[in-house]
């Protein structure tokens, strides 16, 4: 009397199972790499004039006639009494900004600000909290940012000595900066 294997292609089973371990691996690997740095969804938010840049990751928007803080989401920047970094950034920031903003809300912080993502509303669309981290003038907020982009383009920045990470010290990690001070 001959048995019946219960997997009728062992070989066919073994294969699958290795080709899903691979394939695991390689997005693992080079999964983030995938989605160019640029990429953000494709969602509209509400066009707003820009109104005033508050600091490096802050900005005060007009949106339909009311007025609106606005926190950049994924991105820490110095603080105004961190040295020359935190004017930096903030210069950076207002230089980058055009007049009309389209903002993309999040969600709420717990000082009511509104957290967004923030893109220039005026010639190439350019997302204001991505270029702020791309040319060194923040860093990622670890603790409140999952996107991949954010932190390849901090990578990337790092790599060239940009802005904050030109040189070491306490305006690299405003979140550690604030809890000491």
């Amino acid at each position: 009397m001959r048995f019946r294997r219960r997997g009728r292609h062992p070989v066919l089973s073994s294969l699958l199972i290795t080709l899903a371990i691979a394939g695991a691996w390689a997005i693992e690997r080079w999964g983030p790499g995938l989605i160019p740095i640029d990429w953000s969804f494709g969602a509209s938010g509400r066009l707003c004039d820009l109104d005033r840049v508050l600091d490096g990751d802050s900005l005060r928007l007009v949106c339909d006639g009311e007025s609106v803080e606005v926190r950049l989401h994924c991105i820490d920047a110095p603080e105004k009494d961190q040295g020359p970094w935190g004017n930096r950034s903030r210069a950076h920031l207002k230089q980058i900004a055009t007049a009309r903003v389209e903002m993309r809300p999040i969600e709420t912080d717990r000082f009511g600000r509104t957290v967004a993502e923030v893109y220039t509303a005026i010639g190439k669309r350019r997302s204001l909290n991505l270029e702020q981290i791309k040319q060194g003038e923040a860093a990622v907020y670890s603790r409140y940012c999952e996107e991949s982009r954010f932190f390849r383009a901090e990578r990337t920045a790092r790599a060239e000595s940009l802005g904050i990470w030109s040189t070491p010290g306490d305006h690299q990690t405003p979140w550690m900066y604030r809890r000491r001070h």
